[in-house]
């Protein structure tokens, strides 16, 4: 399930309220995944994405992966989400590489 994206309810920053947006599994753990949220706003800081960046499936709209803005989500959840579609391995390794570099594993 790393490298797919899906369509799923994620808290605000707030943590009140609730919103649809689609997320990037990057990492599996026991009961979680860590993701990190995708907009449509290409002004943001991350990695842009677009439908020629998949594997498989269909974004609506071109994207930017917010990095590193990472969260946990529980993998139930996720077994109820929407599945949207799957990175080509060659964006995921540019992706975990602005990751790694934006949190300073590797210089």
């Amino acid at each position: 399930m790393v490298k797919n994206i899906y369509f799923t309810n994620i808290a605000y920053s707030n943590f009140k309220q609730l919103k649809g947006r689609p997320i990037l599994l990057f990492k599996e753990l026991e009961n979680d995944f860590l993701f990190l949220p995708l907009t449509s706003n290409l002004q943001r800081d991350g990695i842009v994405l677009n439908n020629d960046d998949l594997i498989d499936g269909e974004l609506k709209k071109e994207s930017v992966i917010i990095v590193p803005k990472i969260s946990a989500i529980d993998k139930n959840i996720i077994l109820n989400s929407k599945f949207i579609g799957t990175l080509k391995n060659s964006k995921f390794d540019e992706l975990l590489l602005k990751l790694c570099a934006s949190l300073e594993c590797i210089k």
